[in-house]
């Protein structure tokens, strides 16, 4: 029986999270280990300055492992002291919005996630989607998007197992637009090398005293073949396959393409 690890740096009550859980606990031994509380943002950062906690809560009947830190926490708690023996698969996500670009790879903590894994040579995918633009967004939008997500993710993750990743390729980086409908297809993409115009705002409290906001605009236009490309513009679902010898995979673009044939031959079953 294959061994699964799943976990993300939303927390176990993310939507993204549980419809992954749903999809791939029948494919394997699934084990979740995820931050108690979001990490969005913290890339590949591990906790040294204080001690580490696991807690356990259940959802319909899975464990989950609750750790008190970082996605890489969660992976090293995974990888080192939880499960008997190495996973055959990491999994991670799926994050409430995208992960492009250079920029954003190595800023989630999504990706990270997938990335620690690859560094222990287990083959990992990150899995993210974005979302509707709003100053609020209600659950019901957040949930609605990941149920398709999720079965998609499934069909590559099961192809992943049966296969193994391409050579030289340690890690897929796979991003969701907005709405997936029956047009869209998976499409091997390579990373753009920035997403977002940053923004530093300089704010005042009451006391008169400066703080600061980070913040950044994301771009309208992507450079055609990367992932920004093809999630925002043509609303289809990137697959960017990872090397972490040059953060390229061209030398195996052909094997990859035949991962993302076999997923898009089943696309339109899953829309039925």
């Amino acid at each position: 029986m294959a061994r699964i690890l799943l976990t993300n740096d939303d927390g176990y009550r993310s939507p993204g999270l549980r419809r992954l859980i749903d999809a791939l606990r029948d494919l394997g031994e699934l084990t979740v280990v995820c931050p108690e509380q979001q990490r969005s943002a913290a890339g590949l950062s591990v906790t040294l300055h204080k001690p580490l906690r696991v807690r356990k809560a259940v959802y319909k009947d899975q464990l989950c492992y609750l750790v008190n830190g970082t996605t890489g926490d969660c992976v090293s708690m995974g990888l080192f002291h939880i499960m008997e023996k190495p996973p055959d698969i990491t999994v991670s996500g799926i994050n409430i919005g995208e992960n492009i670009s250079l920029l954003e790879f190595f800023m989630s903590g999504t990706v990270a996630g997938a990335l620690l894994s690859a560094l222990h040579n287990i083959p990992s995918i990150s899995f993210s989607k974005s979302m509707p633009k709003a100053d609020v967004i209600g659950g019901e939008v957040v949930r609605g998007g990941f149920k398709m997500a999720s079965l998609i993710a499934r069909e590559l993750v099961k192809i992943v197992l049966e296969e193994g990743l391409p050579e030289n390729v340690d890690l897929f980086n796979v991003n969701f637009p907005k709405q997936i409908t029956p047009q869209s297809r998976i499409v091997v993409t390579r990373l753009a090398r920035l997403s977002l115009n940053t923004k530093l705002y300089v704010r005042y409290d009451p006391r008169g005293r400066e703080y600061f906001w980070l913040w950044g605009e994301k771009f309208k236009s992507f450079p055609k073949g990367t992932d920004g490309y093809e999630v925002f513009i043509n609303g289809n679902i990137s697959l960017t396959p990872i090397s972490l010898s040059n953060l390229s995979s061209t030398p195996n673009l052909r094997r990859v393409q035949h991962v993302a044939d076999a997923v898009n031959d089943v696309l339109d079953g899953l829309f039925k």
